[in-house]
C-alpha cells in the first residue's frame, strides 16, 4: 500500500481538486492521510462536507488544533502512515491518474526512491515543464557544474516522489521543523546519500504556482540564511549518521553555495551580516577561494571577503 500524506492549511480553493486527484489513481491500493494544520479559512470544513458526501474508508482525516508548519503535518503523517511506501501531495497540487501506478512499478524494479518530472501550474492554468533530469542516481549524480559553478540540481519536488518508508524509519530522515524554508531539499538530499532514485519516464505530477506558494518567497537575508542552515544539515547527517566523508563533487558544492549566500546577503546591503558569516565561515571560504575550478573572480572577491573590511566590502557590493 502506498500512504499519500496532505498537509493542508488554507488551501479552500483548490483541495477538493487535489484529493480528487489521488481518488482517480489507477492504482488503488492507496490511504491518503489528510492533515488539517489550523486552517483559518474554511478548509476544514469544505473537506468534511466532501468526505461525508464521498465514505472512502482508504481517506483520514485529522484536524490539528495548533498551526505547526508543513513539516511537522508532513512527519506526522510518516508516523500515522501504514502503507509500505510514502507518497506527498501538497493540497493545491495535483497528480494525473496513473502516477501511483507507474511509480509502484518502478518501485518493483529494485529502487526504494523514484520520482518523475513535474508541470508548473500557473493560476491561469498555463503549464512549464519543470527542468528535466531523466536520470537514475545518488546525490552525486545531480551536481552540476556549469559554467564553473558547481551546484545540486533537483529535478523533483516534494509530489513528485514515492518512496519506501522503512528507509525513512532506519536513517531517521524527515523533514526538519525548524526550518520555514529548503525543508523538502534537504530531505531529498539526505535521501539521495544512502539510496539511489529511480526515474518515471512520464511528467505526472503539477506543482502549482499561485501569491500564496512559498516559491514566491522574496530573497531577503533571511531566505538564504535558511539555505546555510540545510547546507549545514546536510554536512552533519553525512558525518553522524553515515560515517563518511562528503566527496570531493559535493565538497565544492557546499563551498560555492556557502560563498554565493555570502556574497547574495552583501549585494543586498546586509554588510554587517556578511561580515558575521565571514567570520562564522572562515575556513570554507579559504578552501573555496584555492580551489582552481572555480572563476577566477569568484575566487578573488571571496579572497577580499577574508580581508573582512567593512569599507571594502561596501565597495564591493556596488560593483
Amino acid at each position: 500500500m502506498i500512504s499519500v500524506i496532505m498537509p493542508l492549511y488554507n488551501n479552500e480553493k483548490y483541495v477538493i481538486e487535489a484529493i480528487q486527484s489521488v481518488i482517480n489513481q489507477t492504482y488503488k491500493d492507496w490511504e491518503l492521510i489528510i492533515i488539517n494544520d489550523a486552517s483559518t479559512d474554511n478548509s476544514k470544513e469544505i473537506v468534511q462536507r466532501f468526505l461525508h458526501k464521498q465514505l472512502d474508508s482508504r481517506i483520514k482525516f485529522i484536524d490539528l488544533e495548533n498551526n505547526n508548519g508543513v513539516s511537522f503535518t508532513r512527519n506526522l503523517g510518516i508516523k500515522e502512515a501504514k502503507g509500505e511506501y510514502i507518497s506527498f501531495l501538497d493540497s493545491d497540487d495535483l497528480w494525473d491518474k496513473e502516477f501511483l501506478k507507474l511509480s509502484y512499478l518502478k518501485l518493483k524494479e529494485n529502487y526504494k526512491f523514484v520520482y518523475t518530472n513535474f508541470y508548473y501550474l500557473y493560476e491561469n492554468n498555463k503549464l512549464k515543464k519543470s527542468y528535466s533530469c531523466n536520470k537514475n542516481g545518488y546525490l552525486n549524480d545531480f551536481i552540476s557544474n556549469a559554467k564553473n559553478r558547481y551546484e545540486f540540481i533537483f529535478p523533483f519536488c516534494v509530489g513528485c516522489v514515492v518512496i519506501e518508508k522503512n528507509l525513512l524509519e532506519i536513517y531517521k530522515i524527515n523533514f526538519p521543523e525548524k526550518q520555514f524554508l529548503f525543508e523538502d531539499v534537504l530531505f531529498f538530499a539526505e535521501l539521495l546519500c544512502i539510496t539511489k532514485s529511480g526515474f518515471v519516464e512520464n511528467t505526472m505530477a503539477y506543482y502549482r504556482q499561485h501569491k500564496e506558494s512559498k516559491t514566491h518567497e522574496k530573497y531577503t537575508s533571511e531566505y538564504y540564511l535558511q539555505e546555510l542552515i540545510y547546507l549545514n544539515s546536510l554536512l552533519i547527517f553525512i558525518d553522524k549518521i553515515l560515517k563518511r566523508e562528503i566527496s570531493g563533487n559535493m565538497k565544492k558544492v557546499i563551498y560555492y553555495r556557502t560563498y554565493r549566500i555570502i556574497w547574495r546577503i552583501i549585494k543586498s546591503g546586509d554588510v554587517d551580516r556578511g561580515i558575521e558569516l565571514i567570520k562564522k565561515y572562515r575556513k570554507r571560504l579559504k578552501k573555496f577561494g584555492n580551489i582552481k575550478d572555480f572563476k577566477w573572480n569568484d575566487r578573488l572577491k571571496c579572497k577580499i571577503f577574508l580581508l573582512n573590511n567593512k569599507f571594502l566590502l561596501n565597495l564591493l557590493k556596488n560593483i
